[in-house]
């Protein structure tokens, strides 16, 4: 594994999905919050670098991941968007447990959040795909 390639494929993975998720959460889905007890929160500038701190680790450690495994998966980005898409399914689906411990947390929420991970990870895993090669 290079682990050189691995890393920065994971921090270009990690800034595309980060604006997949600006996109999907704040452009397309950004009206379902409203209204929503769950979702009320004061207005915080540096919830923007968290977000794009947190979504740079996780590249990083999926790229990891997927850089280790690569030749389990089939080579180019079709590969990249199995693993994401495998990867998306099992980070979504912890969503299910804001539905539990969160106050007012709607259902139907956790359902929509589980589609998303499972693009955004599906891109990000287009990308490690594309970046990360498999030694044939």
């Amino acid at each position: 594994m290079n682990w050189g390639r691995a890393i920065v494929a994971g921090l270009v993975a990690g800034i595309v999905q980060n604006i997949v998720n600006f996109v999907l959460h704040g452009l397309v889905l950004g009206g379902t919050y409203e209204g929503e007890a769950a979702f009320v929160q004061e207005e915080d500038p540096a919830v923007f670098v968290w977000f794009t701190l947190v979504a740079l680790v996780i590249g990083v450690v999926a790229a990891l991941f997927f850089a280790s495994s690569r030749q389990s998966w089939q080579a180019g980005p079709r590969g990249g968007l199995h693993f994401g898409i495998l990867l998306g399914a099992v980070v979504g689906f912890q969503q299910f447990y804001l539905t539990l411990v969160i106050s007012d947390f709607p259902y139907h929420v956790a359902w929509i959040w589980l589609a998303v991970e499972i693009i955004s990870f599906g891109v990000g895993g287009i990308v490690l795909g594309a970046l990360v090669k498999r030694a044939d």
